[in-house]
């Protein structure tokens, strides 16, 4: 209770600074500012008009607008830009009703000014009450309600509305991150052709060559079934068997040893054997292998390449090293391949990987382990 009193003492206070800049903010469009003194001239001449024709023009028009215009201002945009906004909006109803009594008793104390001290300042003919009455008390709860009504009507019209917009503006919104969706698996699945075609043709020369050049034929084996593998997840999330991405390691090593030659040194080792259970992204452990083979020195038979798998009952561990190389700067890599391999790796895995990857001296060293469970 105590709360209640203290926030709403507070918005009293600050009513003349926070209702001037909130209704300017609110009605900050010249339009806007003219819908507003059109509609409130037109709700005058409607609830006054006909009072005034049956008292013969004996009422003073001046203080029936005067009356209006403090009501409005203490009642309709305090209501809606101070008092809905900080406890309706927030559904503290005690709060809001509370708010509602302290500007009723500001609009009554304002309203007592008017027509006991201003009024009778300016003229008799001014004078609506000549003491405080029953009728007075009357009057002001009538017109305090009245326009506790309209404002509420005003607020919830309004808030509708711009809940209408918003429900509009997300729409649109899904409508265009859809849109965005499909164009991103148009072009996934247009890069994918490419690779297919390509898959398909080097099946066609492979069979031609084969038996004329076995070497050339056994590269174009190699190619191919390293693109089959390479093109065969349809979705980035789709995971292989393990043992799967071991052996397209193994042909990767293979092809190298055909490109680079023979006598290249790698050091290839795998301990343990994957359960068919065990199930890893695709390319994930050859993106570090093929970085070893681009950018280290693949004749080095002290400091060899050394790639190493150990595949425990629910876990495997990676470790890829090589000696850096001296590139030229459009050797250099950007980093690429790496950091998109991280990012697959946090969204699949996350909290059951861990990934390390170093230059210590002149060496480049990767440590990967994967919980499978």
């Amino acid at each position: 209770m105590r709360k209640f009193l203290c926030e709403s003492l507070k918005i009293l206070c600050e009513m003349p600074k926070s209702l001037i800049m909130n209704y300017f903010k609110s009605i900050s469009f010249k339009k806007e500012r003219i819908y507003h003194l059109s509609a409130w001239g037109i709700y005058f001449v409607l609830t006054n008009f006909n009072y005034y024709l049956s008292s013969n023009g004996h009422t003073n028009i001046l203080t029936i607008f005067i009356r209006m215009l403090l009501v409005a201002t203490v009642i309709f945009y305090a209501n809606i830009y101070l008092v809905i906004p900080r406890f309706l909006a927030h559904k503290k109803y005690f709060g809001q009703f509370l708010g509602m009594v302290l500007l009723t008793i500001v609009y009554v104390f304002c309203r007592y000014f008017l027509d006991f001290y201003l009024f009778p300042f300016l003229g008799d003919e001014y004078i609506a009450y000549k003491i405080v009455s029953k009728q007075f008390f009357a009057d002001s709860g009538w017109f305090a309600t009245q326009y506790f009504l309209l404002s509420f009507g005003y607020w919830f019209a309004l808030h509708g509305i711009e809940k209408e917009r918003e429900i509009k503006r997300l729409a649109v919104q899904i409508l265009e991150y859809k849109l965005q969706l499909n164009k991103l698996e148009l072009d996934f699945l247009r890069q994918q052709i490419s690779p297919h075609f390509v898959y398909n043709v080097l099946s066609s020369v492979y069979s031609k060559v084969y038996k004329k050049m076995p070497d050339t034929g056994e590269i174009i084996l190699l190619l191919s079934e390293i693109m089959s593998y390479s093109t065969g997840a349809t979705k980035s999330d789709d995971e292989v068997p393990l043992e799967e991405e071991i052996r397209n390691i193994e042909r990767f090593i293979e092809l190298e040893k055909y490109r680079y030659g023979s006598d290249i040194d790698v050091d290839f080792q795998v301990n343990g054997s994957p359960d068919k259970e065990d199930q890893i992204l695709p390319l994930v452990l050859l993106t570090f292998i093929e970085n070893a083979f681009k950018y280290g020195d693949r004749h080095n038979p002290d400091r060899p390449i050394t790639v190493k798998i150990d595949i425990d009952d629910d876990k495997v561990t990676f470790y890829c090293s090589n000696v850096i190389q001296q590139l030229s700067t459009a050797q250099k890599s950007n980093k690429i391949g790496i950091a998109n391999t991280q990012k697959r790796l946090e969204l699949k895995y996350s909290g059951r990987y861990t990934l390390y990857n170093r230059v210590e001296k002149d060496e480049y060293i990767v440590n990967f382990s994967l919980d499978f469970k």
